[in-house]
């Protein structure tokens, strides 16, 4: 196709990324150190009620400008049920949740995604107590 004579030189290399990624896997169960994860994600800013969108937005803004590795739903009105679908599959160990009622209080709760605690906090300590459970 290439070659007027017909004959194409090639050298090749075959790795098996599955492979070796499904050995290391099986390596870290097997040291203790559990389900490998593939996002650096520590929090989960998610809310259950409509047009809190741009409040998530301030929240993950506070929390990134802190250097904490966090996420939203990029949805503009996600559903609570696949938000803690999402942090289970993905192993973000916390939410944080935005509701009417907690910015009227002037804060958000921590949930953790294992336990299910909550914890209300005002909005001015939410950096100094996301450092503190992390």
């Amino acid at each position: 196709m290439f070659s007027p004579k017909g004959m194409v030189p090639c050298v090749g290399l075959s790795i098996g990324i599955e492979r070796i990624f499904s050995i290391l896997e099986n390596r870290a169960k097997a040291l203790g150190s559990g389900a490998v994860r593939t996002i650096a994600t520590k929090i989960l800013v998610s809310s259950g009620q409509k047009n809190l969108l741009e409040e998530r937005m301030k929240v993950c803004n506070m929390l990134w400008n802190a250097g904490i590795p966090t996420e939203m739903m990029y949805k503009r009105d996600p559903k609570m049920l696949n938000q803690f679908q999402y942090c289970e599959h993905e192993q973000v160990p916390y939410l944080v949740i935005v509701g009417e009622d907690e910015r009227s209080n002037g804060g958000v709760k921590i949930r953790n995604a294992v336990s299910r605690d909550e914890v209300f906090v005002k909005y001015e300590n939410l950096v100094e107590e996301v450092n503190k459970i992390l």
